[in-house]
Protein backbone atom coordinates (compact mmCIF):
# COMPACT_ATOMS: atom_id res chain seq x y z
CA UNK A 1 0.00 0.00 0.00
CA UNK A 2 1.55 3.47 -0.94
CA UNK A 3 1.94 6.04 1.26
CA UNK A 4 -0.78 8.13 -0.47
CA UNK A 5 -3.56 5.43 0.04
CA UNK A 6 -2.34 5.81 3.93
CA UNK A 7 -2.62 9.62 4.04
CA UNK A 8 -5.95 8.93 2.87
CA UNK A 9 -7.92 6.91 4.80
CA UNK A 10 -6.30 8.77 7.94
CA UNK A 11 -4.41 5.57 9.58
CA UNK A 12 -1.20 7.52 9.56
CA UNK A 13 -1.06 11.21 8.83
CA UNK A 14 2.34 12.60 7.35
CA UNK A 15 4.54 14.04 9.95
CA UNK A 16 4.17 17.86 9.18
CA UNK A 17 0.30 17.77 10.29
CA UNK A 18 1.20 16.34 13.00
CA UNK A 19 3.14 18.55 14.15
CA UNK A 20 1.18 21.37 12.80
CA UNK A 21 -1.46 20.17 14.87
CA UNK A 22 0.86 19.96 18.20
CA UNK A 23 1.43 23.42 17.47
CA UNK A 24 -1.91 24.25 17.19
CA UNK A 25 -2.72 22.89 20.74
CA UNK A 26 -0.06 24.09 22.31
CA UNK A 27 -1.18 27.91 21.30
CA UNK A 28 -4.64 27.44 22.06
CA UNK A 29 -3.19 26.64 25.87
CA UNK A 30 -0.70 29.52 26.01
CA UNK A 31 -3.72 31.74 24.41
CA UNK A 32 -6.46 30.62 26.97
CA UNK A 33 -3.80 30.93 30.10
CA UNK A 34 -3.20 34.43 28.86
CA UNK A 35 -6.88 35.19 29.07
CA UNK A 36 -7.56 33.39 32.66
CA UNK A 37 -4.76 35.32 33.79
CA UNK A 38 -5.68 39.04 32.26
CA UNK A 39 -8.94 38.16 33.39
CA UNK A 40 -8.20 37.48 37.13
CA UNK A 41 -5.87 40.25 36.91
CA UNK A 42 -8.77 42.91 35.72
CA UNK A 43 -10.68 41.83 38.66
CA UNK A 44 -8.28 43.51 41.15
CA UNK A 45 -8.57 47.01 39.73
CA UNK A 46 -12.33 47.15 39.53
CA UNK A 47 -12.87 46.32 42.92
CA UNK A 48 -12.31 49.62 44.49
CA UNK A 49 -13.41 51.27 47.54
CA UNK A 50 -16.65 52.45 47.19
CA UNK A 51 -17.18 54.28 50.75
CA UNK A 52 -19.30 53.29 53.48
CA UNK A 53 -22.22 51.43 53.53
CA UNK A 54 -25.36 53.83 52.86
CA UNK A 55 -26.90 54.76 55.77
CA UNK A 56 -23.46 54.60 58.02
CA UNK A 57 -23.41 58.22 58.50
CA UNK A 58 -27.17 58.87 60.40
CA UNK A 59 -26.19 60.09 63.83
CA UNK A 60 -26.99 57.44 66.71
CA UNK A 61 -29.75 58.40 69.16
CA UNK A 62 -27.00 59.15 71.82
CA UNK A 63 -24.93 61.58 69.35
CA UNK A 64 -28.05 63.10 68.91
CA UNK A 65 -28.88 63.70 72.88
CA UNK A 66 -25.34 64.62 73.69
CA UNK A 67 -25.62 67.61 70.51
CA UNK A 68 -29.12 68.54 72.24
CA UNK A 69 -27.78 68.83 75.67
CA UNK A 70 -25.12 71.20 74.05
CA UNK A 71 -26.39 73.68 71.48
CA UNK A 72 -24.99 71.11 68.94
CA UNK A 73 -21.67 71.23 69.58
CA UNK A 74 -19.57 68.51 71.55
CA UNK A 75 -15.92 67.60 72.20
CA UNK A 76 -14.33 64.28 70.89
CA UNK A 77 -13.95 63.24 74.60
CA UNK A 78 -17.77 63.50 75.37
CA UNK A 79 -18.24 61.50 72.28
CA UNK A 80 -15.97 58.94 73.17
CA UNK A 81 -17.44 59.12 76.34
CA UNK A 82 -20.50 57.88 75.17
CA UNK A 83 -19.13 54.57 73.11
CA UNK A 84 -18.32 56.39 69.79
CA UNK A 85 -15.40 54.54 68.39
CA UNK A 86 -12.83 56.82 66.09
CA UNK A 87 -14.47 54.79 63.02
CA UNK A 88 -17.60 55.76 63.47
CA UNK A 89 -16.44 59.58 63.99
CA UNK A 90 -14.46 59.36 60.87
CA UNK A 91 -18.05 58.10 59.19
CA UNK A 92 -19.77 61.01 61.02
CA UNK A 93 -17.01 63.24 59.48
CA UNK A 94 -16.79 61.54 55.75
CA UNK A 95 -21.11 62.14 55.43
CA UNK A 96 -20.79 65.67 57.13
CA UNK A 97 -23.43 64.98 59.65
CA UNK A 98 -20.47 66.41 61.84
CA UNK A 99 -18.28 69.50 61.20
CA UNK A 100 -14.70 70.30 62.59
CA UNK A 101 -15.33 73.56 64.60
CA UNK A 102 -12.34 73.59 66.57
CA UNK A 103 -9.34 71.26 67.02
CA UNK A 104 -11.13 68.17 68.85
CA UNK A 105 -14.73 69.88 68.50
CA UNK A 106 -17.44 69.00 65.99
CA UNK A 107 -20.65 70.38 65.70
CA UNK A 108 -23.95 69.69 63.67
CA UNK A 109 -24.38 71.31 60.30
CA UNK A 110 -27.15 73.31 61.73
CA UNK A 111 -25.23 75.37 64.08
CA UNK A 112 -24.56 78.99 62.73
CA UNK A 113 -21.47 80.74 61.45
CA UNK A 114 -21.40 82.82 64.11
CA UNK A 115 -21.63 80.47 66.96
CA UNK A 116 -19.05 78.31 65.30
CA UNK A 117 -17.00 81.78 65.23
CA UNK A 118 -17.32 82.74 68.72
CA UNK A 119 -16.79 78.80 69.99
CA UNK A 120 -12.92 78.75 67.66
CA UNK A 121 -12.54 82.38 69.89
CA UNK A 122 -13.28 79.98 73.04
CA UNK A 123 -17.11 80.30 74.13
CA UNK A 124 -20.75 80.91 73.27
CA UNK A 125 -21.92 84.25 71.91
CA UNK A 126 -22.58 86.75 74.99
CA UNK A 127 -24.31 89.78 75.18
CA UNK A 128 -25.83 91.37 71.95
CA UNK A 129 -24.55 89.25 70.16
CA UNK A 130 -26.18 86.45 72.62
CA UNK A 131 -29.88 88.40 72.66
CA UNK A 132 -29.41 88.64 68.79
CA UNK A 133 -29.26 84.86 68.15
CA UNK A 134 -32.00 84.53 71.08
CA UNK A 135 -33.84 86.60 68.81
CA UNK A 136 -33.15 84.27 65.73
CA UNK A 137 -34.28 81.53 67.70
CA UNK A 138 -37.75 82.59 68.88
CA UNK A 139 -38.37 83.00 64.87
CA UNK A 140 -38.04 87.29 64.98
CA UNK A 141 -34.58 87.93 64.69
CA UNK A 142 -32.35 87.87 61.09
CA UNK A 143 -30.58 84.76 60.05
CA UNK A 144 -27.43 84.21 62.43
CA UNK A 145 -25.37 83.55 59.11
CA UNK A 146 -25.41 86.53 57.79
CA UNK A 147 -22.11 88.71 57.97
CA UNK A 148 -21.28 90.42 61.20
CA UNK A 149 -20.81 94.29 60.92
CA UNK A 150 -20.08 94.55 64.34
CA UNK A 151 -17.29 92.40 66.58
CA UNK A 152 -18.53 89.53 68.66
CA UNK A 153 -19.42 89.60 72.15
CA UNK A 154 -17.96 85.94 73.25
CA UNK A 155 -18.08 84.98 76.57
CA UNK A 156 -15.06 83.18 77.92
CA UNK A 157 -14.23 81.08 81.19
CA UNK A 158 -12.12 83.48 83.96
CA UNK A 159 -9.35 80.90 83.60
CA UNK A 160 -8.73 80.90 80.01
CA UNK A 161 -4.97 82.81 79.62
CA UNK A 162 -5.37 83.50 75.56
CA UNK A 163 -7.81 84.11 72.93
CA UNK A 164 -6.56 83.30 69.31
CA UNK A 165 -6.32 86.25 67.29
CA UNK A 166 -8.54 86.88 64.27
CA UNK A 167 -5.70 86.08 61.82
CA UNK A 168 -4.96 82.78 63.08
CA UNK A 169 -8.30 81.38 62.77
CA UNK A 170 -8.79 82.91 59.36
CA UNK A 171 -5.45 81.23 58.21
CA UNK A 172 -6.43 77.76 60.21
CA UNK A 173 -9.61 77.72 59.21
CA UNK A 174 -9.54 79.15 55.73
CA UNK A 175 -12.50 81.93 57.17
CA UNK A 176 -12.86 85.68 55.79
CA UNK A 177 -10.84 87.53 58.71
CA UNK A 178 -13.33 88.38 61.46
CA UNK A 179 -12.85 91.20 63.43
CA UNK A 180 -11.77 91.64 66.86
CA UNK A 181 -14.28 89.92 69.52
CA UNK A 182 -15.36 91.54 72.62
CA UNK A 183 -14.72 89.03 75.88
CA UNK A 184 -16.65 88.53 78.53
CA UNK A 185 -14.57 86.61 80.80
CA UNK A 186 -16.94 85.20 83.67
CA UNK A 187 -16.97 81.13 84.27
CA UNK A 188 -20.44 81.02 85.33
CA UNK A 189 -22.01 83.16 82.71
CA UNK A 190 -19.80 81.01 80.19
CA UNK A 191 -22.16 78.08 81.78
CA UNK A 192 -25.13 79.67 81.82
CA UNK A 193 -26.69 78.42 78.37
CA UNK A 194 -25.44 75.99 76.11
CA UNK A 195 -22.05 76.62 73.94
CA UNK A 196 -24.18 78.71 71.32
CA UNK A 197 -24.91 81.56 73.85
CA UNK A 198 -25.50 82.21 77.22
CA UNK A 199 -28.68 82.41 78.82
CA UNK A 200 -30.99 85.15 77.81
CA UNK A 201 -31.04 86.24 81.14
CA UNK A 202 -27.12 86.53 81.36
CA UNK A 203 -27.36 88.54 77.67
CA UNK A 204 -28.99 90.95 79.16
CA UNK A 205 -27.07 91.78 82.21
CA UNK A 206 -24.27 91.33 80.03
CA UNK A 207 -25.70 94.15 77.18
CA UNK A 208 -26.49 96.36 80.82
CA UNK A 209 -23.18 96.24 82.18
CA UNK A 210 -20.71 95.88 78.87
CA UNK A 211 -18.19 98.92 78.99
CA UNK A 212 -17.88 98.88 75.07
CA UNK A 213 -21.50 99.18 74.34
CA UNK A 214 -21.44 102.57 76.35
CA UNK A 215 -18.30 103.68 74.59
CA UNK A 216 -20.01 102.89 71.15
CA UNK A 217 -22.82 105.16 71.94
Amino acid sequence: MSTTSLCMHGTAPPPCQIGRAKSLRLSALRHHGRSASNTSGMLRPTRRYAGPPHGTGNLAAPVLQLLERHGGIVSTRELRDIGVQPTSLELYRHYYSLQAVRQGWHCAPTVPQVSRLAWRFGGPLACISALALHAVRDGYGESADTSVAQPLHICVPSNRDLVPSPALLARRWGIELPLPPVIHWSTADYRSGDRRAVSRVVALRQADSCVSLRLST
